[in-house]
């Protein structure tokens, strides 16, 4: 019997490659603000920093009585640029949608979680070092970072990891409002996420925090 297995934000990049890779093995929940092309077994539209929205999701798998074996976690949103570049909305936009959406969904659906499950971050090795020109999108991942850890050492019943990738092979710096010098041959592909994740799924890789 297939596992099921919810993956927030299946409709591009980094996040669509996942959960097409995975469709065969899995019964794949997406939840995505835009409707993807996949073919999943399910797929939720909601924008998760509506946050309002997450009681009518929850009645929704209380009805179907839907359990998950893991959730992968990967909806975020960037801007690159000088401290005082964006605007108040701006970066409100990134803590709602990178840290706070995070807590106030895992906390809403804990209890669609089968014993021995688990909650996979795909996050950034952004979130281990300071660099300029990414204040605000730094906070929400060093956030996120210390709220996975402490999860892990609370809900012993489950498995939590979080990967940390590094610049990936995606278009999502294009809106960048200055020039970022990346680390040179020092990028993370997809494919490599992909594996980490079937390691993690096939319990051949146990590591809280693995950076690729």
């Amino acid at each position: 019997m297939k596992k099921n297995i919810l993956i927030t934000w299946t409709s591009k990049w980094i996040w669509n490659y996942v959960a097409k890779n995975l469709n065969d093995d899995f019964n794949i929940f997406g939840i995505s603000r835009t409707k993807s092309e996949l073919d999943l077994q399910r797929e939720i539209n909601i924008d998760l920093t509506k946050f309002e929205l997450f009681d009518n999701l929850v009645k929704n798998f209380e009805q179907t009585e839907i359990k998950f074996d893991a959730i992968i976690l990967n909806a975020w949103i960037w801007y690159f640029g000088r401290f005082s570049s964006w605007t108040d909305k701006e970066y409100l936009n990134i803590i709602n949608l990178n840290l706070t959406s995070n807590i106030l969904f895992l906390k809403k659906i804990e209890k669609f979680l089968n014993p021995k499950a688990k909650i996979i971050f795909i996050w950034s090795i952004i979130g281990k070092k300071f660099m300029k020109y990414w204040a605000v999108y730094q906070a929400s991942k060093f956030g996120l970072r210390w709220f996975a850890g402490a999860l892990k050492n609370e809900l012993k019943w489950i498995w939590v990891h979080i990967i940390n990738p590094k610049i990936v092979d995606t278009t999502f710096h294009d809106e960048a409002k200055i020039e970022l010098n990346f680390w040179e041959n020092k990028y993370t592909s997809k494919d490599e996420i992909l594996a980490c994740i079937n390691e993690i799924l096939n319990w051949n890789e146990k590591r809280f925090e693995i950076d690729l």
